[in-house]
C-alpha cells in the first residue's frame, strides 16, 4: 500500500481557556517529534499536523477522511480535556475506521496508531476503538501522593529527561512501523527473521527500569511484546499473552515493591498472571520449546505490602527450575546477563557440534596457585578447563560464572581459605543451574572444603552424584574424573 503522508499528528486545539497549557504542550511536542523523525530517517518524512489538516480543509476543501486514507501512521494526543470535544472524538473514530477497514495483509499487523497520554485517562471515558492501541505515558504518578505530573518540555524541569526518553521510544517505534509498511521484499524478509522478547508489564516503581531495558533491547534489534494494552479480562488476557509467548524466545519479568491491581474475573494481579502463564507455557507445550524465562528481583527491594512479600517468596521457592532463571542483583547486572544470555538462547536452537568435555573450576582469585596441578591433570585427559576471567569488572564476572555453569559437563568447587558464605553461594548456584538454562545434569560435581557442609547442602548431596574432599591429591582427582569418563 502506497502512502502520500507518513505521519499525521492529531490533537484537539479547542479547549477551555484554563486548559490552554495543553495546546502549548502539544505544539512543542509536534516540533520535537518532527526533529527526531528527520534525524532517524534517510528521507525526510512527510508529517501532517492538526493545524495542517484544518488549513487544507478550509483553503483546499480536502476532506479529512481522504487525507487519513493516504496516511501511514497516526500519533493521537490524548488528554482528559480532549474528551469534552465531540469533534475530536469523531476524528479519532474516522482514523480507527480507516485503519481497520482498509488495511490489507501487509499492513493489518503493523502498529499504525500511537497514543500519547499527557495525564491519566479514565477508562470509562476512553473510546473502545482506542483502548488496545499502543500508548506512551508522558506523565508520572508520584508513588507517595498518587498525583500525576505531565513531563514538562522545559530543561529546568526534573522530568525533562523522561520526556525525551519517552519521545525517543515513540520515534523509534514509528520509524519501525514506517519501515514495516514499505513494500520491499528485503524488509518483509527482515521482519520474518526478527527475534521477539516478551517484556512483562510491571509495577509502577519498576516502570522506568522496564523502559530502560525495552530501549536497549529495541536498539539491539529485538521486537518487544506486548505491543499494545493488554486486556483486563482473564480469558482474553490469557489468549493474548500465550500468542505473544509463542513468538518470543525470552520472557522477562521485573518484580517491584507492589503486587499490582487485580485482573478482572481473577484473584491475581497482572504481574502475577503474566508470570504464571509464562511458567505454564514453558512446562506444558512444545509450541514454546524455544522460550526461556528470566525473573528479576532487585537486590535492595523492600516489598510495600504483605501480598507482594508472599508472592516473591513463592517465586523463589517454586519457580527456579528448567528454563527459568531468578536473578537478585542490581539493574546493571541483569543488563549484563541479558547481553550474554540472549545470544546463548538463540544458539541453543541451532544444532550443536560435538566438542571436548568441559570442566568448570570454581574458586576465588587468590586461590589460583593451588589449582595449577589440577588444571594440568584435567588438560592431560583431553578435557577443556573453564575458569573465571578475574580481569573483568564484577558484572561480567557474574555473567561469565553463570554461562560457565550452563556450558560445563562437570564442576569442581575449591574453597581454600574462602569463607563459608562464599561456598554456600556457589553450591546454591549449582542447585539453581537448571533455572539458569542448563538442560543436562552435571556428569560429576566435586567440592574441596575443610568445613562440614550444613543440612541444606547435605540434602542436595544426598540426591546428587557429588564428591566432597578436604584436599586435592591424585586419588581425589581420579575420583572426580572417573564419572566423566
Amino acid at each position: 500500500m502506497n502512502f502520500e503522508y507518513d505521519i499525521f499528528v492529531s490533537y484537539c486545539p479547542s479547549v477551555a481557556k484554563e486548559d490552554l497549557w495543553i495546546n502549548e504542550w502539544s505544539s512543542k511536542f509536534c516540533e520535537y517529534l518532527a526533529i527526531l523523525m528527520n534525524r532517524l530517517t534517510d528521507k525526510k518524512p512527510t508529517i501532517l499536523f492538526q493545524d495542517d489538516l484544518m488549513a487544507r480543509s478550509k483553503l483546499l476543501g480536502n476532506e479529512s477522511t481522504k487525507i487519513f486514507s493516504k496516511t501511514a501512521v497516526f500519533v493521537t494526543l490524548i488528554a482528559p480535556e480532549y474528551f469534552k470535544s465531540n469533534t475530536y472524538l469523531k476524528e479519532l473514530g474516522e482514523i480507527s475506521n480507516i485503519i481497520n477497514n482498509k488495511s490489507d495483509d501487509s499492513t493489518q499487523k503493523v502498529n499504525r496508531i500511537f497514543k500519547v497520554i499527557t495525564s491519566p485517562v479514565d477508562e470509562e471515558n476512553e473510546p473502545d476503538f482506542l483502548k488496545n492501541e499502543l500508548s506512551y505515558d508522558f506523565f508520572e504518578i508520584n508513588r507517595y501522593s498518587k498525583k500525576a505530573k505531565t513531563f514538562e518540555i522545559n530543561e529546568e524541569d526534573e522530568l525533562y529527561e523522561k520526556f525525551w526518553s519517552t519521545l525517543v521510544d515513540l520515534a523509534y517505534d514509528i520509524y519501525n512501523s514506517l519501515n514495516s509498511l514499505m513494500a520491499s521484499e528485503k524488509i518483509k524478509h527482515a521482519k520474518k527473521e526478527k527475534e521477539f522478547i516478551y517484556l512483562a508489564e510491571t509495577s509502577i516503581d519498576q516502570k522506568d527500569n522496564r523502559d530502560i531495558l525495552k530501549r536497549e533491547l529495541q536498539h539491539l534489534g529485538y521486537g518487544i511484546f506486548p505491543s499494545g494494552r493488554l486486556p483486563d479480562n482473564i480469558d482474553e488476557l490469557t489468549v493474548v499473552i500465550q500468542d505473544y509467548l509463542e513468538k518470543a524466545v525470552l520472557s522477562i519479568h521485573l518484580m517491584g515493591a507492589y503486587y499490582g491491581d487485580y485482573v478482572n474475573k481473577s484473584k491475581y494481579s497482572l504481574i502475577d498472571i503474566q508470570n504464571q502463564i509464562a511458567k505454564s507455557c514453558i512446562e506444558q507445550s512444545e509450541k514454546y520449546n524455544k522460550l526461556f524465562r528470566i525473573i528479576w528481583i532487585p537486590n535492595d527491594l523492600k516489598p510495600s505490602e504483605q501480598r507482594q512479600s508472599l508472592f516473591l517468596k513463592r517465586l523463589k521457592r517454586d519457580d527456579a527450575r528448567l528454563k527459568t532463571e531468578i536473578i537478585e542483583a542490581p539493574l546493571e547486572v541483569i543488563k549484563s546477563i541479558l547481553n550474554s544470555k540472549i545470544p546463548q538462547i538463540k544458539k541453543s536452537e541451532e544444532p550443536k557440534v560435538k566438542d571436548r568435555i568441559k570442566v568448570y573450576l570454581v574458586y576465588e582469585k587468590n586461590e589460583r596457585g593451588n589449582l595449577d596441578k589440577l588444571i594440568k591433570e584435567i588438560n592431560n585427559n583431553n578435557y577443556l578447563t573453564l575458569v573465571t576471567d578475574f580481569s573483568s569488572d564484577n558484572d561480567k564476572i557474574i555473567a561469565s560464572h553463570l554461562e560457565s555453569l550452563i556450558e560445563a559437563d562437570a564442576v569442581l568447587v575449591y574453597q581454600g581459605n574462602s569463607g563459608k558464605e562464599w561456598l554456600d553461594s556457589k553450591i546454591r548456584d549449582l542447585i539453581k543451574a537448571p533455572g539458569y538454562g542448563k538442560s543436562k545434569s552435571f556428569k560429576s560435581i566435586g567440592i574441596i572444603t575443610k568445613q562440614n557442609p550444613d543440612k541444606s547442602i547435605m540434602d542436595f548431596i544426598s540426591h546428587t552424584k557429588i564428591t566432597i574432599e578436604k584436599e586435592i591429591n591424585p586419588s581425589v582427582i581420579k575420583k572426580f574424573l572417573d564419572p566423566i569418563k
